[in-house]
């Protein structure tokens, strides 16, 4: 069978049909066949049109987002969300690992509660840190300066750190004198009651037991805190009744707490005296002046005043 594609249809096609119809198949065919078939030409300007109005519908319809559009969008949102998260994890470290610090000016007293209810009544001049998280991982404070606590009964120990050594305690009332300072490096606990261990950092195995009425003193030189000894808690904590009273204190020492006391400056101007040990004992309030003329005496010193304070010398 003619097999041209615009005469008779080809044998494969007509093959699919019943016999009396295939006649009409050709017919069929060929009638396709005669009309002509127009393809139209189409310029490049009319598709840039067909193509911009395209792209216009989408842009209105808010269809059309490429690519890197979405990728520098999401980006773009999800870079704010991680600096934001950062910047909150950041700020929570830092007020949860940079401690509390409280600082008493000179010629005042202070006193705090800490979070487990026990309470810190802080001399001139003396300051105490302690970890926000007190109390939810330990009970440790820092202290330079002198200190009177009532420790709350808690599960955690509670321990003062002070110029080389610990206090370690559970729940009791002691006194600590530790200046950093202070011309020997003593530090002085003196228990009003209770237990306490004490001892230097790092060298819990070297502890003394204190109890109630008992005193040790730790200096660098010293391996061991001393040996306990009675006392009298009433003087060791004078301070807190705005008392003095010095046992066998250096001078200088001595000196550094009339500073703080009484917000001022004295200078010694007198060598070799400084580690000379004093005793005195005063009942009530007093003066500056008062102290001063009496160590003057004791020590063959005068002293006079200063446009910053006193000075003293022979």
């Amino acid at each position: 069978m003619n097999k041209h594609p615009y005469g008779y249809a080809p044998d494969h096609i007509i093959s699919e049909f019943d016999e009396d119809l295939r006649n009409e198949i050709n017919e069929i065919w060929q009638l396709a066949g005669s009309y002509e078939r127009i393809v139209p030409e189409i310029s490049s300007n009319e598709v840039e049109s067909a193509l911009t109005d395209i792209h216009a519908r989408l842009e209105i319809s808010g269809e059309l987002v490429s690519a890197g559009d979405k990728i520098a969008g999401w980006i773009q949102h999800y870079s704010r969300v991680l600096v934001a998260a950062i910047a909150l994890i950041a700020l929570t470290t830092f007020f949860f690992f940079v401690p509390k610090t409280a600082v008493v000016p000179y010629g005042e007293m202070g006193a705090l509660e800490l979070p487990d209810g026990t309470v810190v009544e802080l001399n001139s001049g003396s300051t105490l840190i302690y970890s926000r998280l007190y109390r939810f991982t330990n009970r440790t404070t820092k202290l330079n300066g002198e200190a009177f606590f009532t420790v709350a009964d808690h599960g955690h120990p509670f321990i003062v750190q002070a110029n080389g050594v610990s206090v370690e305690v559970t729940g009791t009332r002691f006194n600590v004198r530790s200046w950093t300072d202070d011309p020997s490096g003593e530090t002085v606990v003196s228990v009003a009651e209770g237990e306490v261990l004490f001892y230097p950092v790092l060298k819990r195995e070297q502890h003394v037991v204190l109890t109630a009425g008992e005193s040790s003193r730790w200096s660098p030189q010293l391996d061991q805190p001393s040996e306990p000894e009675t006392l009298v808690i009433e003087d060791a904590a004078a301070w807190r009744e705005h008392r003095f009273v010095f046992r066998n204190q250096a001078l200088g020492s001595i000196l550094h707490d009339l500073e703080r006391r009484f917000d001022t400056t004295i200078e010694l101007e007198a060598t070799g005296i400084e580690n000379s040990p004093l005793t005195a004992y005063y009942s009530q309030q007093v003066h500056l002046e008062s102290v001063l003329d009496d160590i003057c005496t004791v020590k063959g010193l005068r002293y006079t005043r200063t446009t910053t304070g006193y000075r003293i010398y022979r």
